[in-house]
């Protein structure tokens, strides 16, 4: 890792400083780390953060598309930065010679959401604050993936690198989650390397632009209409179909361990027992509308609830159990890593039981929906999000996210909430939290399939 060379001259110094934590407002990051300072300006800090898009795919970001994101923020004159989103194994948690937490035994790990930005741009996407231990070679850990584990600033960690060795960092600063977009760790794209997570996953364009000039750009280039791209903007709406953080999902559903060492050619391994054991059940239960499936214990009151409103509605002819309980359900009692090498990759919200899949003949990942759409209100109102309305449109998926969503009003490609209308409740449900930077990372480390 370069490390900063001091120049002998104080106004050297606070620039040599500068270009590793913060980016200006105006201008797109341009200075190497292993550069020296120049003091060509006064540099100022950045005492606040403007806007933030990420403009991102499923998987790997192709090159068609980066170039058209990185056009249209240059056309916009806003700075632009090429990121990876991806989750890790966390085998220990260390403080000096204690040992935190580890795991269960040789090739098991926890998943950790894991967001790597270029350390040049960090002080202006993250502020000057979260990116200062970063540019020490540190890693900057969310609270509550900290609070899950006992960690605390100063402690190291053990992660699996691509390669099957161990890379350990330290963590440099507790944050709160929404300081570092929803992710669990934040490091620089140099530490991602060292673990060899070098697929591109996103542009993100930040700082202060015209964000109408922004979003023509975007459009011009064709970003907004391609369905295998998903833009999103530090100013959206809530949206009813989000889905939760890593981190937030543990907090809910438990955190588990994987079986890193075994996994299938599918991606397929075991989960902890203990973890196993005290969230899912020990086969698939029934259901109201037929459904026999396999959940998570923690949503089971709500899975239960919302199907029984289909049926009470006269609905449940428009869910296929059969099919539910042959091809579909919540879980198969084990994870599932859509992996970029062995070790690294994103898990599948599966692996917690978290969503079931119903009438999947009929909406096919990647398929234009086909679901009654008062069936998915109905699911909205009782804490799921729905997978229609995903980069890769997911119609028979309905995924947990422990908050209602049905009087959220957003401009969702399918089955919108009705305007003005609550579905058939009678205390108003206290909406979710505006989405903003605070999310914008909350999908890293994660796939709905």
């Amino acid at each position: 890792m370069p490390r900063r060379r001091l120049g002998t001259v104080a106004l050297a110094v606070v620039c040599a400083v500068m270009v590793h934590t913060l980016a200006t407002e105006a201008e797109a990051p341009s200075v190497l780390i292993s550069d020296a300072a120049v003091a060509v300006v006064p540099a100022s800090f950045v005492t606040s953060l403007g806007d933030a898009v990420s403009v991102f795919q499923t998987g790997e970001l192709t090159a068609p598309i980066r170039d058209a994101a990185l056009t249209a923020a240059a056309e916009a004159g806003a700075p632009a930065v090429i990121g990876r989103g991806f989750s890790a194994g966390l085998t220990a948690v260390r403080r000096g010679a204690t040992i935190i937490q580890r795991s269960s035994g040789p090739g098991w790990g926890y998943p950790m959401a894991m967001t790597a930005l270029p350390l040049e741009a960090l002080g202006g996407i993250v502020g000057r604050a979260v990116a200062a231990p970063i540019s020490e070679d540190k890693v900057v850990m969310g609270q509550t993936t900290a609070s899950l584990r006992g960690a605390a600033a100063g402690d190291t960690i053990d992660l699996m690198a691509a390669n099957g060795s161990t890379v350990t960092f330290t963590i440099g600063l507790v944050a709160p989650d929404a300081e570092i977009g929803g992710t669990e760790i934040l490091i620089s794209t140099q530490q991602a390397d060292v673990l060899g997570a070098s697929l591109p996953t996103r542009v993100l364009i930040y700082g202060r632009f015209d964000r109408t000039a922004l979003q023509a750009a975007l459009v011009r280039r064709g970003l907004y209409a391609n369905n295998a791209v998903r833009v999103r903007t530090s100013w959206d709406a809530p949206d009813p179909d989000g889905t939760l953080s890593l981190a937030r999902t543990k907090s809910l559903l438990g955190e588990f361990e994987l079986d890193y060492a075994n996994l299938s050619e599918l991606g397929w391994t075991d989960v902890g027992a203990t973890w196993r054991n005290a969230y899912l059940p020990g086969a698939r239960e029934a259901y109201p509308a037929g459904i026999r499936a396999m959940c998570n214990k923690v949503i089971k009151a709500d899975l239960s609830a919302a199907l029984q409103e289909v049926v009470d509605a006269g609905l449940g002819g428009g869910i296929d159990a059969g099919n539910a309980n042959t091809y579909g359900g919540c879980s198969s009692g084990q994870a599932r890593l859509a992996r970029i090498t062995q070790s690294l990759g994103s898990v599948s919200r599966h692996s917690w039981g978290q969503p079931i899949d119903i009438n999947t003949v009929a909406n096919c990942q990647g398929c234009v929906p086909k679901m009654d759409c008062r069936i998915v209100r109905i699911f909205r109102k009782h804490h799921f999000a729905w997978g229609g309305n995903f980069l890769t449109p997911d119609g028979m998926h309905f995924e947990w996210v422990g908050e209602a969503r049905d009087a959220l009003q957003y401009p969702s490609k399918y089955c919108p909430n009705s305007p003005g209308a609550l579905i058939e409740q009678e205390v108003p449900h206290a909406a979710p939290p505006p989405a903003s930077r605070g999310t914008l990372f909350a999908d890293d480390g994660l796939v709905g399939e």
